[in-house]
């Protein structure tokens, strides 16, 4: 079989990238709608339709592991936490120049969200950790991430949501005998199953869309790109609705919807999507890896730190957010693209 054209390929990779996201808007569209009818609150609301926004990279990932293309379905993933990083530090940059160098952090996240970014930063620290131990053990054997370790790193946030589910109707109990009007949802009910139907469809075949392209790519007589670049382009990618959900929120003073969106995908990508997977192909711990892992807990030690103890966000805060994670990304181009295979 011939090799596609370079050009088809690029359409092909753009197509992908509007399928990844575009219809991702609509499932998030319609699982804010859904728990609108559901009774949740518009932060709980907002974290089960940014699981959504994050489904694209998890899609492309999964693609990735059973085209056997590991190095890029791993990087994928942690590249897509290190972009919400970004985005993270980016918004809080917004938000403080629009308000004279500091936000307040929204009640939402200093109440729902703090207990789980805690658990994040050990849980992630202890990974890195157990990914030291295995290079020790393992002299002649790669460091994997075994299944125990994955699913209790996606159980921990399994465990979250369901909290917050618990606390939610509990909440709701409260409000409705308090005489509380919910919120309507803005789409009817059938409309909210098309949607959604038509967002999960189109991210789905987005993800074999992109998948494919990139497998033509490393096959290409006349392209030579190394897989870790290809996963560091999936990720940013599979990233982008949390990105201009978070950079348009940030900017129409939303801040709740904003700083919850961006750190929403750090962990659904560390946590869940990283840990699920690692419970069902195998995830090599590269310097890499172990790197990005350690900068997620860092970066999320920053935001903890925001939220529990002056409880704002400033300037100087966003700032070093975003030196670390570029810190991090120029440590994977320089030592791992540039000095060869």
């Amino acid at each position: 079989m011939d090799d596609i054209p370079l050009y088809i390929i690029i359409f092909g990779f753009i197509i992908g990238v509007w399928l990844a996201f575009r219809p991702s808007e609509w499932a998030v569209e319609g699982l804010d709608s859904a728990s609108k009818y559901v009774g949740f609150s518009d932060y709980t609301a907002g974290t089960i339709s940014s699981l959504a926004s994050n489904l694209p990279e998890a899609v492309i990932a999964i693609f990735m592991f059973t085209a056997g293309q590991h190095i890029i379905a791993t990087v994928t993933i942690l590249s897509a936490a290190g972009f919400n990083a970004i985005i993270l530090g980016v918004a809080i940059l917004i938000a403080t120049l629009k308000k004279k160098g500091h936000v307040d952090v929204p009640e939402g996240l200093e109440k729902k969200e703090a207990p789980i970014i805690r658990w994040a930063i050990v849980a992630l620290l202890m990974t890195v950790c157990f990914g030291f131990i295995e290079y020790f053990q393992k002299t002649d054997e790669i460091a994997v991430l075994t299944k125990p370790v994955g699913a209790f790193l996606a159980a921990g946030y399994i465990f979250y949501l369901i909290y917050l589910a618990i606390s939610e109707r509990k909440s709701k109990n409260k409000r409705q005998e308090e005489g509380f009007e919910y919120e309507k949802p803005k789409l009817s009910k059938h409309m909210t199953i098309i949607i959604l139907l038509l967002g999960f469809c189109g991210i789905i075949l987005g993800g074999e869309t992109l998948s494919f392209c990139v497998e033509e790519l490393i096959h290409a007589q006349n392209v030579k790109l190394r897989p870790e670049f290809l996963g560091l382009i999936l990720g940013a990618a599979g990233a982008l609705p949390e990105h201009g959900i978070a950079l348009v929120s940030a900017a129409k003073d939303e801040v709740e919807i904003a700083f919850g969106n961006a750190i929403g995908g750090i962990l659904q990508s560390s946590l869940l999507i990283f840990g699920l997977l690692g419970t069902i192909f195998v995830i090599e711990l590269s310097p890499f890896v172990l790197l990005q892992l350690a900068a997620t807990a860092v970066i999320l030690w920053f935001t903890k730190r925001c939220i529990t103890d002056d409880k704002r966000f400033d300037t100087f805060e966003g700032i070093m957010i975003l030196l670390l994670q570029f810190f991090v990304f120029a440590i994977l181009i320089e030592d791992v693209l540039l000095m060869g295979p």
